[in-house]
């Protein structure tokens, strides 16, 4: 009898926790700052503007974020990353400090020709999550240069953003 009582109040308590998929579905706009690791580096400076969306189920300290961001460099280079990643936090009700690392792809072009290099990416965050989730995160891109023309590798990029839903 006490095993049932206890399935039953396990069962009602998560019942009564459930949210639905919607509620874990996050989406908005994120803002960057792209800066390189010494005064070589062609796109230190570079503002860029993108959206992301992230899955974070609201209990689970492991989340998937998809991002891209393009760039707005000084004349005909055309810059934009995107990136699939894994979200380590913890799940707070208001700050969520967190860990991030995946997979990133960049595509610059000059003149006409476009050249795309992919890398891995890690980095450190904080959520804020109030009416909307405001976040704050800072990453290291490990990445070739995609052409001999532009000097970009293995960049910090600070970014931050809002993100709406859940």
């Amino acid at each position: 009898m006490r095993r049932l009582l206890l399935t039953l109040s396990t069962l009602a308590a998560l019942v009564a926790l459930a949210q639905p998929a919607e509620a874990q579905l996050k989406y908005g706009l994120q803002g960057a700052l792209l800066t390189g690791l010494d005064e070589l580096n062609t796109l230190d400076g570079t503002i860029g503007i993108g959206p992301r969306v992230a899955l974070q189920p609201p209990l689970l300290p492991i989340g998937v974020v998809g991002q891209g961001v393009y760039y707005f460099p000084e004349g005909d280079l055309g810059y934009m990353t995107y990136s699939l990643a894994a979200q380590l936090r913890l799940p707070l009700p208001m700050v969520s400090p967190y860990v991030i690392g995946g997979w990133q792809w960049r595509r610059a072009s000059l003149n006409d020709v476009s050249n795309t290099e992919s890398g891995a990416m890690v980095g450190v965050g904080v959520q804020l999550n109030l009416a909307v989730a405001l976040f704050l995160e800072g990453t290291m891109e490990f990445n070739e240069a995609p052409s001999a023309n532009i000097d970009a590798d293995n960049s910090i990029v600070i970014k931050g953003g809002v993100l709406l839903g859940g």
